[in-house]
Formats: structure tokens, sequence, C-alpha cells
């Protein structure tokens, strides 16, 4: 096995350190590229599951809407039971809720790493754990 004594941040020289910072900020760059790309990805998905949710009330609104008309006109026979709309609404409701919270936690980290990237926080933790000796 290798005896050579692993080196932390601190004790290399400056051209050693200028490539550690160039790696490091690569590093970091592509991260926060790949952090955004998938934040607008995840908040793309929560801006469809809102725009479901409002679906499915217009469908259930014109749903009633039309049934009522048919049934007044004697053009269908039977009852509407809204109960069945509602707890199935309900259902649906609470399926893409828990979702949605999912994809909100989800970016919710997303924004917390790119910030944490933007503020130099990331950098200097890693430069951090850079100088601990193995």
């Amino acid at each position: 096995m290798n005896k050579d004594k692993i080196k932390i941040y601190d004790e290399c020289n400056a051209d050693e350190r200028d490539v550690l910072d160039s790696f490091r900020k690569m590093k970091l760059m592509y991260d926060y590229a790949r952090f955004k790309l998938h934040a607008l990805q995840v908040e793309d998905i929560i801006n469809d599951y809102e725009q479901l949710k409002k679906l499915r009330e217009e469908i259930q609104s014109k749903y009633f809407s039309i049934y009522e008309e048919l049934l007044a006109e004697d053009l269908i026979e039977g009852e509407l039971d809204a109960s069945i709309w509602g707890i199935t609404r309900e259902h649906e409701n609470e399926v893409w809720d828990s979702e949605l919270r999912l994809m909100s936690d989800i970016k919710t980290n997303f924004d917390i790493a790119i910030h944490m990237i933007e503020s130099g926080e990331a950098e200097q933790a890693i430069i951090d754990k850079e100088n601990i000796i193995p």
C-alpha cells in the first residue's frame, strides 16, 4: 500500500490549491445547473397538479349541469348521486395532495441546495471537509 501521507487542503501548495479550487467550482457549477433544471421540472409537475385539480372540478361541474338539464328535459332517467362523486373527488384530492406535498418537499430541497451554492455556503462546507484529516 502507498505510504504517502494524504494532504489536506491547507497543506497543498498554491498550484495544487488552484487545481482543487477549479475542480470544486466545476462540480458546484454542474450541481447548480442540475439542481436548477430539476427544480424547474418539479415546479412544472406542481403546476400540472394544480391545473389537474381545477380541471377535475370544472369537469364535475359541467357533468352535474348537463345531467340536471337532461333529467329536466326527460331525456334520461335516474337520479344523480352527488355524494358518490364527492367521495371520489375527496379521495382523488387526498392522493393528489399527498403527491403534491412530496413534490413541494423535493422542490424545497433543491431550492435550499441552490441557495447554498449561490451564497457560497456549499463551497465553504466542501473546503471545511477538505481540511479534515482522513
